[in-house]
C-alpha cells in the first residue's frame, strides 16, 4: 500500500527519502502488535526506494539542556517510527547532537565525513543532513505528518539569513562507543523575544497548486504527501525574497 502510493506520487527506486511521520493517524495497519505495524510501514518505505536511501529525523533536543548525546543510545524524540527505525539492523545515525538523522542505504562518499564524523556541527549549514537533502534532491515524505512540520525549511531560512533567527551555540559531549568528545553545535534559533510564529500553509498551498507537493489518502490510513527538496527550497526562497515574513503567521517586526 505505502510502496504503491509512493510510486504513484513520483518516488523512484533509487531515490533518497526523508520521512516525517505521525503514527497516531493510522486507522488500519497490517502486522501483529506495535512492532509488527511499524515494520509494515518500514517495509513499504524501503520497498519504494529499494535501490535508494531512507532517512528519518531522530532529533534529541536534550543536548541544549547540557546532557550528552550518545549516538547509539540517545532515543529519538520525534515519534515512535523514527525510534524504531534507528534501532533496525543496518541503520546508521548521523553525529549532529541536536538534529541527527537515521539512514538506511547508501550516502555519497563526499558526504560521509560531514554527516557521520563526531566534530563541531552547523545544524542547518552547508554540510548538514538538510543540505544533503537539497544536494540529492531528496523526496521529502509526509506520512500522516502535516507538511507544515517541514524541518528542512530551517536550512532554507539559514541560507536566506532570515532576520527573525540568529545563531546560538551549544557545547557538550558526544559519545560513540569511545571516549566522549566535546563538540559545539551551532543552531540558527528562532528569536523568542520577537513576534515570530512559523506558518507554512501559504508555501505548501503554492506547492500544491504547482503539483510540486502531491498527496494521496491511504486506505485505512493517513494522507501521504511528497515534495522534492529543491522544489520546496526554490518556492520558499522566492517567497522570502519577496517578503521576509513569508513563513510566519505575523510580522516579526514590532508594530505600533
Amino acid at each position: 500500500m505505502i510502496r504503491a502510493a509512493l510510486a504513484d506520487l513520483g518516488v523512484r527506486p533509487d531515490d533518497t527519502l526523508f520521512v516525517h511521520s505521525d503514527m497516531s493517524r493510522w486507522v488500519r495497519l497490517a502486522g501483529g502488535g506495535r512492532s509488527g505495524r511499524l515494520a509494515t510501514v518500514l517495509d513499504g518505505l524501503r520497498g519504494a526506494a529499494a535501490r535508494g536511501t531512507v532517512m528519518m529525523p531522530t532529533f534529541t533536543y536534550s543536548f541544549c539542556e547540557g546532557r550528552s548525546f550518545h549516538r547509539a543510545g540517545s532515543p529519538s524524540t520525534v515519534g515512535a517510527l523514527t525510534e524504531y527505525f534507528r534501532r533496525r539492523p543496518g541503520v546508521r545515525r548521523t553525529a549532529d547532537p541536536l538534529f541527527s538523522a537515521a539512514i538506511l542505504g547508501p550516502v555519497s562518499a563526499a558526504w560521509e565525513s560531514a554527516l557521520f564524523a563526531v566534530c563541531d556541527k552547523d545544524c542547518f549549514g552547508d554540510r548538514s543532513v538538510f543540505a544533503y537533502l537539497l544536494w540529492s534532491n531528496a523526496a521529502v515524505v509526509f506520512l500522516g505528518s502535516d507538511p507544515d512540520d517541514c524541518t528542512f525549511l530551517l536550512h532554507v531560512e539559514q541560507l536566506e539569513q532570515v532576520p527573525y533567527r540568529y545563531f546560538k551555540e551549544f557545547r557538550g559531549e558526544v559519545t560513540d562507543g569511545e571516549p566522549a568528545r566535546e563538540v559545539t553545535a551551532r543552531y540558527f534559533v528562532r528569536d523568542l523575544d520577537a513576534d515570530v510564529v512559523s506558518f507554512l500553509r501559504p508555501l505548501m498551498d503554492a506547492l500544491r497548486d504547482r503539483r510540486e507537493l502531491v498527496e494521496r489518502q491511504l486506505d485505512g490510513g493517513p494522507t501521504i504527501g511528497v515534495a522534492r527538496a529543491r522544489a520546496i527550497a526554490s518556492a520558499a526562497r522566492a517567497g522570502l525574497r519577496a517578503n521576509p515574513d513569508y513563513l510566519l503567521t505575523r510580522g516579526h517586526r514590532a508594530t505600533v
